[in-house]
Parts: C-alpha cells; structure tokens; sequence
C-alpha cells in the first residue's frame, strides 16, 4: 500500500499542488495523509492535511512566497494501517511580483462617428503576465481630469455614448496579475463627428406661380 510519483508544482505564491498515483490495498484505501518540511534539504516532516481515497491531488495553501517546500504522501486502509510512504518531492514557491509592466505602444484614437471613438494601441511588457488594460478618458480640448472607463484583456477599445463634436482624451495603462499598474501611455485626442447635416439650399419644384 504505497503511493507512487509524488509530484509537487508550485503555481503561485501561496499555493503547491501535489499529485500522486493512487495506492492499492487488499481491502480499500480509506485516505491519504499529506506531510511537509520547509527548507532546502529538510527532513523533520508533519502531517498537514488527509484526502479521502478518491482524490490523488492536494493544494497546499498554507506556504509562503520564496520558500522550498517538500512533501511525502502515505495511504491508510480501514482498519487504520498505515503504507510506505511516497517519493519525497520539492517546490519552490515564486517571488513576490514587484515589477509592473511596461507602458503600451502608441495610443491612437479615431472618431467613428458623433458619438463613438474606436481606440488601439501597443501591447505592454511584463516579467510574468499582462493581464488587462485601463482604459480612462477626460472630456474637452487639453484636459487631465481622466477617469476610468474599462479594463480590457485586449488591445482595442471602443468609447460609445460620447457627445457630437466633442473634443475628448484618452490614456491606457497596462496592469498584471499582482494589480500591478504601469506607466501612462500616449495622450490621443480627437473630436467626435458632427451629427446635424448641414443645410446648404432647399428648392421646392411644386409650388403654384
């Protein structure tokens, strides 16, 4: 009654996952007891956590950031009895993320009509992951109120609802998995279109002499 292949992966900065090859008995596997030491090279192991015997993965929630970890798994059957135990397997957690990303390529914003803008830009850089962008607007010529509009997984975005021949600004920020912000793009500027036609003459061709 041994469990086998005892794999640890660390997937975030407080979170290992472990996963084994389930243990046989002659009678039934009831559970499996989870053991942990912390330190490179460690070996005073202590239970942390029990499975029941249909699983054969673990998340370990209880570690910290830059930290070895390492762990063994050991079956027992109902009547108690306790197998060899697995592998001894290690992880090390991640850092904190600290870095933000970098600030997005050039900004460019189009009026598509009186009432909508369409915006695109350069994708940003990150030493883990670009997870979305901040998208904030400021209304009228040489503003620097923004506020925000939306946060988009993309690179383009569309500002609808916008008033006729209105001058308005945009800036993008990216940020990542550590809500980290970067830098301010680019201002762009532009005005949307007008709406009202202009009247340039009316003739009317049915009217009596």
């Amino acid at each position: 009654m041994c469990s086998s292949d005892l794999a640890a992966n660390a997937l975030a900065e407080q979170q290992v996952r472990l996963t084994w090859t389930a243990a046989t008995d002659n009678v039934a596997v009831t559970v499996y007891r989870i053991e942990r030491c912390q330190g490179s090279g460690c070996s005073n192991f202590a239970e942390i956590g029990t499975v029941a015997a249909t699983a054969t993965t673990f998340d370990d929630l209880g570690v910290v950031a830059s930290t070895s970890y390492s762990y063994r798994v050991r079956a027992s059957d109902a009547p108690g009895n306790l197998g060899a135990y697995s592998n001894v397997s290690s992880a090390t957690t991640p850092s904190p993320d600290t870095e933000p990303p970098s600030a997005p390529g050039e900004l460019t914003a189009v009026a598509a009509s009186g009432t909508q803008v369409n915006l695109s830009w350069g994708a940003a850089t990150d030493n883990v992951g670009v997870t979305g962008y901040r998208v904030e607007q400021c209304t009228g010529a040489g503003c620097t109120t923004f506020v925000k509009l939306a946060t988009v997984s993309g690179t383009t975005y569309s500002a609808t609802g916008l008033t006729p021949n209105t001058t308005y600004g945009y800036v993008v920020r990216a940020t990542d998995a550590a809500a980290l912000l970067g830098p301010y793009s680019n201002t762009a500027s532009v005005t949307t279109l007008s709406t009202i036609p202009e009247l340039v003459a009316a003739y009317s061709f049915d009217e009596g002499s």
